[in-house]
């Protein structure tokens, strides 16, 4: 396995991640071909960076709460954040204890920036707006996560680029067995779309899906957050959930300074938006 790369230097190394890939490995994840696998196996390959060299990026207050860097650093293999399995885009890995506590500071202390691109349901009335609602378990299914009043903190803003009408039916009509008139009686339910960049504040699971299906915009694709009538629907033209880790933004662990990471739109995705009208 391996994954496009965007930069990689002595601590850090960035990649455009493929969909359909796990980040994390853990208990709950059944696949072995996760982002963690692969960074442990070309962190094994390569020497180890020393402990002088590496010690200095540690933050000058960084505790023991969680453990020393080595044995943050033993568990995460390089992880520094995580990709939903259906999201592409960007994501950076650390190659050595001290510039993996000094990005998951930065994380934590909201010191990033990132930005993604999502395709939803809809014409948002409000073209751009922060979303401010706590997240937690949804009480009906605790796999999934929900706006609650007694969730964690969620912040995500977000501004409409642009808006489509409808699916060019004729551009898929070669993609199912479906006859073209069933086909456009089907699509006639959609209410237009909605192509949106989103900059969450705060680093939820779910955050952006659960942010705007609670604005009743749901992601494109997204099976886990769809209405059953979507579910059957979105599928015929869109093969996952159209949400992509455009940009990251950074501060370098070893110089400080601030690095933009892009993600070119992934083929597929690119292929959605060119059958809307």
């Amino acid at each position: 396995m391996s994954f496009p790369l965007i930069f990689e230097d002595q601590d850090v190394l960035v990649i455009n991640k493929p969909p359909g890939v796990v980040s994390n490995a853990a208990d709950t994840t059944k696949v072995s071909s996760t982002v963690q696998a692969w960074m442990a196996e070309r962190l094994a390959a390569k020497r180890a960076v020393s402990r002088t060299i590496w010690q200095t990026q540690v933050p000058a207050d960084f505790n023991l709460e969680f453990g020393t860097p080595e044995e943050i650093f033993g568990l995460r293999q390089g992880i520094v954040h995580r990709l939903d399995k259906d999201t592409s885009g960007v994501m950076i890995l650390a190659k050595h204890p001290g510039s993996l506590v000094n990005l998951l500071s930065q994380f934590k202390q909201r010191q990033t920036a990132k930005k993604y691109l999502a395709l939803v349901h809809g014409k948002l009335v409000v073209p751009a707006a922060t979303i401010s609602e706590p997240i937690g378990r949804a009480s009906r299914d605790r796999k999934l996560f929900a706006v609650r009043v007694d969730g964690r903190e969620a912040v995500t803003r977000y501004q409409v680029i642009n808006t489509f009408d409808q699916v060019d039916v004729a551009k898929i009509a070669d993609r199912t067995t479906i006859k073209l008139a069933e086909l456009t009686r089907r699509f006639y339910t959609y209410q237009g779309f909605s192509l949106v960049e989103c900059w969450p504040q705060t680093g939820r699971t779910h955050q952006i899906r659960v942010h705007l299906t609670h604005l009743r915009h749901p992601i494109v694709g997204d099976m886990t957050y769809l209405g059953r009538k979507r579910q059957q629907l979105d599928p015929i033209w869109c093969p996952r959930q159209f949400l992509h880790a455009v940009e990251l933004k950074v501060l370098h662990p070893r110089s400080g300074e601030e690095m933009v990471f892009k993600a070119e739109l992934s083929q597929d995705l690119q292929e959605v938006l060119n059958i809307l009208r």
